[in-house]
């Protein structure tokens, strides 16, 4: 299949093999839509369709997607037609259009250029699958792909094991602030090698709560679009923005760095996040995929082409994957967003309990007194992370499993090359809790440190 916008604009270039061959191929689905607009008599739907009278006999003759009452009762105030039907691949048109203006809404000064470059955003089972696809559309196998040395274990297992991607990471940290040097010097390295260089960007950080200062966050961006610039190479940056909402600290960036990335030809920001964290409907498995294009790239696409064969892209490999979401989820997003004041001021209330929470962990981190761990930067998000010095000795699975079987204390232990530390959810903790959380945590570390030591022969 021939994509001409992408191909006139430059844009194929950015994507992998993977991504420059992918299509959806105008199989049922295709037909399906066709049939929709033009058919009397539609044989192309692959669900069961008929008169509401026949699953609900005090009905008439109104054409449904046939279901089980039962079911529809737990869905009180959704029509049929909202709960039961197939979803297009790439998502319902009324989700979509709801999602971009809920991304709208926050990006400020920039919503006015955003609101001629954003695209229509691709829903996706999640945010984890919004970054598998488009990893897997924009690097091809073997090759590298960019993230920080502090990041979601599941970074690793989604691009390394699953997509064999070479995984190139810079630390994320430089005195305590953004390390937009050693991102920086990482994008020139991974340029040595391919032409295209694509970066995941996560704020706050999972597991840290780590979110750069305002002038860090500036000065990234206007870093990139300088590095950018300079060079025929290109740079994809992919947002993770799954606890976007959720900053605490006023001195941190607030919103994405994405509303600050100006897309051009050779520059292409991507954001994904979902209703997942900012709907705060875990279970809804709701992603989205919303590139922001260049104005180069839609100037004189006035029939909306180059859009066009974005979508068709992203549905190809969509209906490869999973072939479509979860069709009531977008229906209750789309009308909860359609509210959005309310909507705003009844997630606030979790926004400010987490705020609370995070103020007195941060206080209770502060007065723990041992020599044998630190705590990384966080500013938001739901979790933090407590390092374990190199000279303790500790191993973070050893002091995590001591933490649950002794002291009744769950956390997450991570190790790596670049990590040996403990992730604190505090998002589920009852604030009342965060002081003995950090007692338990303590007494742990310098039990299992003097246990070490003895096992050792110390004194």
């Amino acid at each position: 299949m021939d994509f001409p916008a992408l191909t006139r604009t430059g844009a194929l270039e950015f994507f992998s093999e993977f991504g420059k061959t992918i299509y959806n191929p105008q199989g049922i689905l295709y037909w399906t839509r066709k049939a929709k607009a033009k058919a009397r008599i539609n044989a192309t739907v692959g669900s069961a369709r008929g008169p509401e009278g026949a699953v609900y006999p005090e009905a008439g003759r109104r054409e449904i997607t046939l279901c089980a009452p039962l079911i529809h009762s737990y869905f009180q105030g959704l029509e049929t037609e909202e709960i039961f039907p197939y979803t297009p691949e790439t998502g319902t048109p009324a989700f979509r259009s709801a999602w971009r203006n809920w991304i709208l809404a926050r990006a400020g000064q920039e919503s006015e250029r955003l609101g001629r470059q954003l695209q229509q955003p691709v829903l996706t089972p999640g945010i984890t699958a919004a970054i598998s696809i488009c990893a897997r559309m924009f690097v091809d196998p073997g090759r590298s792909i960019i993230v920080a040395d502090r990041r979601w274990e599941n970074y690793d297992h989604v691009l390394g094991k699953n997509l064999d991607l070479r995984i190139a990471d810079f630390p994320l940290f430089d005195d305590g602030d953004l390390n937009v040097d050693g991102l920086l010097s990482v994008i020139r390295r991974v340029w040595l090698e391919q032409d295209t260089a694509t970066v995941l960007l996560n704020f706050p950080n999972n597991p840290t709560g780590f979110c750069p200062s305002v002038a860090a966050g500036h000065r990234l961006v206007e870093s990139l679009e300088q590095l950018a610039e300079g060079t025929g190479k290109r740079l994809v940056l992919l947002f993770d923005d799954a606890y976007e909402s959720y900053v605490y600290d006023p001195a941190a960036m607030q919103s994405s760095l994405f509303y600050l990335c100006r897309p051009r030809p050779n520059l292409l920001p991507v954001k994904l996040d979902g209703v997942t964290k900012e709907l705060l409907w875990y279970g809804a498995r709701a992603g989205a995929i919303t590139p922001a294009c260049p104005d180069e790239w839609l100037d004189g696409d006035g029939t909306g082409t180059l859009a066009a064969e974005l979508d068709n892209k992203f549905g190809g490999v969509n209906r490869g994957l999973f072939s479509s979401s979860s069709t009531v989820t977008q229906s209750v997003a789309t009308k909860a967003m359609a509210q959005m004041d309310r909507l705003l001021d009844e997630r606030q209330r979790t926004v400010d309990l987490l705020k609370r929470r995070y103020e007195t962990l941060k206080d209770e981190l502060g007065k723990i007194d041992t020599e044998f761990v630190t705590v990384e930067p966080f500013h938001g998000g739901f979790f933090c992370f407590v390092n374990l010095r190199p000279e303790s000795g500790l191993r973070a699975t050893d002091v995590a499993n001591h933490l649950l079987d002794e002291h009744g204390v769950g956390t997450v232990p991570f190790e790596s090359d670049t990590m040996n530390g403990l992730r604190i959810a505090y998002c589920s903790v009852d604030r009342e809790d965060l002081p003995e959380l950090c007692r338990s945590l303590a007494q742990t570390v310098e039990e299992q440190a003097r246990a070490g030591r003895r096992a050792h022969g110390e004194a």
